[in-house]
């Protein structure tokens, strides 16, 4: 793929115009165009303490889709445990980081961990992203695009599906404010969902044991909030649909 190819080419390319079949709006004797909604956790396989909490959020709450680090120390147990959950998409979070040090050659990690998930998982990921969105940086967004191409899959932030990142405790590095993962937040972003498809990503979980986690407690609240009652009415009465990348995908195929 050219290093050039801004995010209008991509929608231009094959896999971002079938997605815009989905955000046209859809009327049916007057009805109000669809609102899709995937709720997508990341860290899938950090620890046994974020995949409980993870998977508690997706069985009692509204997460539909997770991101694996196929990196992470509980990644072989996460998958098994996900495979019991035929609804829940799988992705991978490509990740960067090995105590605190940027790998040199990106495209060989790329390529490493795209294979390992799909040694791992059995199949290629339903959507890729980054830890600490990596793959948005200038020069770097490129090769994610490409390995999107690859398996024709979404990448986040460029494709047709609205990303939502505001639900964090941490608006700043190590700065917890509980407000911004609040019910009341959540309900706000809810109901301010637009007709197409729209993801928002979160990091629900159990609080870690190990003294270097820095977004830790803040898991708990997101986990409180993604299983609330009020979250899941709000979701009822807005007429929002949830979905995965899975569906997506395949949404996508169909409208071709």
């Amino acid at each position: 793929m050219d290093s050039t190819l801004s995010r209008r080419g991509f929608l231009a390319s094959g896999l971002g115009a079938a997605a815009g079949a989905l955000v046209a709006p859809r009327r049916s004797g007057g009805a109000a165009p669809d609102r899709f909604l995937i709720v997508n956790a990341d860290d899938l396989g950090l620890s046994p303490e974020v995949d409980r909490g993870l998977f508690e959020a997706h069985d009692a709450g509204i997460v539909t889709s997770a991101s694996l680090l196929v990196d992470g120390p509980d990644a072989e147990a996460a998958i098994q445990q996900a495979r019991q959950r035929p609804k829940l998409g799988i992705g991978i979070h490509v990740s960067f980081d090995d105590r605190g040090k940027l790998f040199t050659d990106m495209q060989q990690q790329i390529d490493r961990q795209l294979a390992a998930f799909i040694r791992m998982v059995g199949s290629p990921p339903d959507h890729i992203d980054s830890h600490h969105h990596m793959h948005r940086l200038f020069n770097v967004a490129r090769l994610f695009l490409a390995a999107g191409r690859r398996y024709n899959v979404p990448v986040r932030g460029f494709s047709d599906v609205v990303f939502v990142g505001r639900f964090y405790g941490q608006p700043e590095f190590g700065k917890t404010d509980q407000t911004k993962i609040s019910v009341e937040v959540m309900v706000a972003m809810l109901r301010a969902v637009k007709p197409g498809v729209t993801e928002i990503s979160c990091h629900p979980g159990y609080a870690e044991a190990r003294p270097d986690a820095i977004y830790n407690r803040e898991r708990e609240v997101e986990l409180q909030t993604l299983t609330d009652e009020q979250v899941k009415k709000t979701i009822s009465e807005e007429g929002i649909r949830l979905i995965s990348y899975r569906d997506y995908n395949r949404m996508s195929r169909e409208a071709r």
